[in-house]
């Protein structure tokens, strides 16, 4: 089947091979060598929806296999197929935490944050942050935007917390110009 696929593809028939590849994912739907090839026939195709979905499956059967550098590889040629989807961001931060990768995370995470803020979803966007705060409790502007959200939904006392942690890494850092600045955020909030 695989030799007659490959022929198909040599013919620039991508359809036809498709079909063929799809015989042995019947028997095997977690061939990953099979899946990607499907990927990448249907992005040859310029059916982007497709390649994803085949790209997605190889990406979540390599997480499922502990296998997850392989899948950040898949995850991002899925990106350069659709860049847009929070979930797709939101899966490779998790696997570069998983990976000990703060700073690709962080990233990655400030991406799904901003696409909830975008759309109109305050409160997975809250979640997001906390999460990054979680992650890189010194990173900053991660924190002062998590008050931000939190005194915006109505959570005055999380949104002060926030910032009194924000004044304190300030102060061990020397950083009184910033100090300052948080100090008035605090104060119009508390």
């Amino acid at each position: 089947i695989i030799a007659e696929a490959t022929k198909l593809v040599q013919k620039g028939a991508y359809e036809k091979a498709i079909k063929q590849y799809e015989r042995i994912l019947q028997e095997d739907p977690k061939d990953v060598r099979v899946l990607l090839k499907v990927g990448e026939l249907h992005q040859k195709k310029g059916d982007d929806r497709m390649a994803a979905d085949a790209f997605k499956r190889v990406a979540e059967t390599y997480a499922d296999q502990g296998f997850f550098l392989k899948s950040v590889a898949v995850y991002k040629q899925i990106l350069r197929v659709d860049a847009s989807p929070a979930g797709l961001h939101l899966k490779l931060a998790e696997l570069y935490q998983q990976l000990g990768l703060v700073n690709d995370a962080l990233q990655h995470y400030q991406n799904v944050a901003l696409s909830y803020e975008q759309n109109g979803k305050p409160k997975e966007s809250l979640e997001i942050l906390r999460r990054m705060v979680d992650l890189d409790p010194d990173n900053l502007a991660s924190r002062i935007k998590l008050a931000e959200l939190f005194a915006q939904q109505g959570h005055g006392v999380e949104a002060v917390n926030e910032l009194r942690s924000a004044l304190l890494f300030l102060k061990t850092q020397q950083r009184f110009d910033d100090y300052l600045r948080v100090g008035e955020k605090l104060v119009a909030y508390d």
